[in-house]
């Protein structure tokens, strides 16, 4: 299936462009290691294994809020937050004991950006909890967290953030060319709308600003698990100058020197809205750097020859055209397989050789090292077509059960015959051509290995014993 964007489910810390070797200062306001869900980005701490997990207490908890261990005490000092349970023999032991928030004697990962301020130092108090005392901050009124310590997240600072939250190109925050940038469009006003939405008019939006130092290629990759799209404009407000609109993808513009581009994140309708991690690159284009730029036909992320895109990102074919139709295929020889679509509108047939008397053909679509099916750069369906005394039936079709937008399919309880494979770019595929692996498996009922398209596999043919001689499960008496 054809589609304007694809919805990414990721922990940031994985994500694509995290090889671009961004490195973002704790107190820049620009941070990686948000959760994409819609959790208040401020009620979430990132560790380094588990990825972002939401915290039992919200960052910023007032003093008074957090009480003292014992009914009618004075409550903690100005910015703890206070630890009822934390008992003073223990405290400074050098270990976390009991609900010990942290220990005087031992050295945290925490710090006042974790805790959703802007920069500061988050320091132990002698009961054991923390103290926030001197972490500040300045409200972004972008990015999901209370930044100020006043208890209000974004837009529902209106002190701050009336003017930003109405109006998205009042003061489009600034980033710099090579920066990561997590945010929320929730409680934003809706009254932009771009080429790609889904209604007019269309959900809330954010806008950024970026300049380049230098004449280069600037990569925009947006990520997020709610449906939103990504615009580029060179003006806020009309929407007469965007260049490229898309969804869950990564875009790659021309971008002149002195020149401001407006980076549009919107809802694609107008009950759309949420959590988002976007992330930019300006780079000068260089063949072996993985993203395949104008004049590449590939680019696998090296210039080394023989692995299906060579030193100078040309693909390096197996495939041999004409092959568009049937009697042109080309038999597969299940070595690795690299082939384009090209022109738009092409198709290639591949012919695979059964001889086992029951077996499972597994046929996989993949992209040359590009990242392409992920970032919907390549939309690929798979069509197994049967044997000619089936008349060449089709026997199954898939679009997009492999990663991303590539396709997988699976043909079970084939017999002996020449069976065919047809590759083609989906209804609609932007871009229509592309280069392609192709990965051709063939899984032999009786193998004793339960493969795709195989309910059982008892290492036998035999019928009558709980596994048939297609590998299907019996119901014995």
């Amino acid at each position: 299936m054809s589609s304007r964007r694809s919805v990414n489910r990721l922990h940031v810390g994985v994500l694509p462009l995290v090889c671009f070797g961004v490195s973002i200062a704790c107190g820049s306001g620009h941070r990686s290691g948000a959760a994409l869900d819609d959790t208040p980005l401020d009620r979430l701490r990132y560790d380094d294994d588990a990825g972002p997990v939401d915290n039992a207490e919200p960052p910023h908890a007032d003093a008074a809020d957090a009480g003292a261990s014992d009914a009618g005490a004075p409550p903690s000092d100005s910015g703890a937050l206070a630890n009822p349970d934390a008992g003073e023999e223990s405290c400074g032991n050098g270990q976390l004991d009991g609900n010990e928030a942290c220990d005087t004697a031992l050295v945290s990962s925490e710090s006042c950006v974790v805790r959703g301020f802007d920069t500061g130092l988050l320091s132990c108090n002698a009961d054991c909890s923390w103290s926030t005392a001197d972490c500040s901050g300045t409200e972004s009124c972008y990015d999901g967290r209370d930044n100020d310590g006043d208890g209000l997240i974004d837009c529902d600072d209106v002190a701050e953030c009336a003017g930003q939250c109405a109006d998205a190109c009042a003061a489009p925050l600034l980033l710099p060319e090579n920066s990561s940038v997590s945010g929320t469009t929730i409680g934003h006003a809706a009254s932009l709308a771009a080429s790609c939405s889904d209604t007019a008019p269309s959900g809330a939006e954010v806008v950024y600003q970026v300049n380049v130092s230098e004449d280069a290629k600037l990569d925009v990759l947006l990520s997020s698990d709610r449906d939103l799209t990504l615009s580029l404009r060179t003006s806020c407000a009309e929407p007469g100058t965007e260049l490229r609109c898309g969804g869950q993808t990564r875009f790659t513009l021309d971008a002149l020197a002195g020149e401001t581009y407006f980076v549009v994140v919107d809802g694609a309708t107008a009950a759309d809205s949420g959590n988002y991690l976007l992330e930019l690159q300006a780079r000068q284009q260089a063949c072996g750097d993985g993203i395949r730029d104008v004049g590449e036909a590939c680019d696998d992320g090296n210039i080394n020859d023989g692995d299906g895109c060579d030193a100078d990102c040309a693909v390096e074919l197996s495939e041999s055209e004409p092959n568009n139709l049937r009697f042109q295929a080309d038999t597969f020889d299940f070595t690795p397989w690299f082939a384009r679509i090209s022109p738009a509108g092409d198709a290639d047939f591949y012919r695979v050789q059964l001889v086992a008397t029951s077996s499972t053909l597994v046929v996989t679509t993949a992209n040359l090292a590009d990242g392409a099916c992920g970032f919907n750069l390549m939309d690929t369906v798979i069509d197994i077509l049967d044997t000619s005394a089936n008349s060449f039936a089709l026997l199954t079709t898939d679009d997009d059960s492999g990663d991303g937008k590539c396709a997988r399919a699976v043909a079970p309880d084939l017999g002996p015959g020449t069976y065919f494979v047809r590759v083609r770019a989906a209804a609609g595929a932007d871009p229509a051509t592309f280069p392609y692996r192709l990965d051709v498996s063939v899984a032999i009922c009786g193998d004793g290995e339960v493969s795709p398209g195989e309910e059982c596999d008892d290492a036998d043919l035999d019928p009558g014993d709980g596994c048939d001689q297609d590998c299907r499960r019996e119901v014995l008496p």
